[in-house]
Parts: C-alpha cells; structure tokens; sequence
C-alpha cells in the first residue's frame, strides 16, 4: 500500500484565515480580526468576479451605505465574521463544511483582501444556481 501524505486542516498559527462557516458567514480567525481591528475596519463591501472566481474585500467608512456588511468582532477577540449566506448561495460555493483559506491582509491596495476561491469550493450548480450538465 503507498502513502499519502496528510494536509493539515489548519494553517499555521499567526497566519491570517479566512473561512466559510456552516451558518453561511465569512469568518476570520484571530490573526486576521487583529489585523482588521489595527486597521478600524468596521464596514466593508464583498465584491465578486465570477470569472477568476476572485472574492475582494474593500473597506469603507460610510455606514450607511446599503451595500457594505459590518464586521462582527468576537467578545473574546479571537475571530471575526460577517452574515455572507446569500452572496454564498448566489456564486455557489459550498459552505457545507469549513474550509480554511490563507489570506494577505493589505492596506495598502484598493482591497484588503483578495483572494482566488478554489474550485474544490464550488457545488455543482452555478454562479446564480443553475445546473451544470
């Protein structure tokens, strides 16, 4: 029998993680609400390209603004989340079980997080729930 080597479920400690929760929320482990919290993000907007299945995050100060999503900071400070169920639905990804994502936080870009979604990620209907043969 050959063997095959195990991944790690989690990536290390004191990187910054994003995920997609059960319960249909983006969620950011310690490191990354850290980051967050040192940065006074308090409101973003989601933002999507379907093509290159690419999610961007993007701060923004007006709180008024009917799209932007409040970030939830955990009492205890080890995490952070926002509500994200129908954008979820919406792109089709599979958020049936948690899978960790690596993340660069940045404020110095036009986003403060940019990342690829892996295809692994997807179910199998489309970007607004249609079928794929």
């Amino acid at each position: 029998m050959a063997y095959m080597i195990f991944e790690k479920k989690t990536p290390r400690l004191g990187t910054p993680v994003m995920s997609f929760s059960k319960l249909g929320a983006i969620t950011f482990n310690q490191t990354a609400s850290r980051q967050f919290e040192k940065l006074k993000v308090k409101n973003i907007l989601l933002m999507w390209d379907s093509e290159s299945r690419k999610l961007a995050l993007k701060t923004t100060t007006d709180e008024k603004d009917p799209r932007s999503y409040v970030i939830r900071y955990n009492d205890k400070g080890n995490g952070a989340s926002f509500s994200a169920k129908t954008f979820l639905d919406y792109a089709g990804i599979d958020y049936s079980q948690r899978k960790p994502m690596t993340i660069e936080i940045s404020s110095n870009n036009e986003f403060i997080v940019e990342v690829n979604i892996p295809d692994s990620l997807f179910t199998q209907t489309g970007e607004h729930g249609e079928t794929i043969a």
